[in-house]
């Protein structure tokens, strides 16, 4: 187990400390480790939004239905490889659309 026997004592304004806590608040983590995070030279991104799981759970649940409508298709013949083409691209743009929202 870790333990941490040195301690900091920082003052801040109290605008400085309204600014740290809400980049703690905006990136969902405490105080600590955010400032630990910081010293480590990690970069701090803002957490998405609850929903965010939400969506990603549905786009996989449309990749795995076209994964299985491809299969279907490739399987019994029936489809053009312009439409599997399309669907790709289809898929492709979504999954770039949610990483840049993240």
């Amino acid at each position: 187990m870790l333990k941490r026997q040195k301690q900091v004592t920082v003052r801040f304004t109290e605008e400085e400390y309204h600014q740290l806590k809400n980049k703690c608040d905006a990136a969902g983590m405490k105080m600590e480790p955010f400032l630990r995070a910081l010293v480590s030279g990690c970069t701090i991104r803002e957490r998405p939004p609850d929903s965010y799981k939400a969506l990603a759970a549905q786009v996989a649940a449309v990749g795995n239905n076209l994964n299985q409508l491809t299969r279907l298709a490739n399987s019994t013949g029936k489809i053009e490889n312009a439409q599997l083409a399309e669907a790709s691209r289809i898929m492709q743009r979504i999954w770039q659309f949610m990483q840049e929202k993240s």
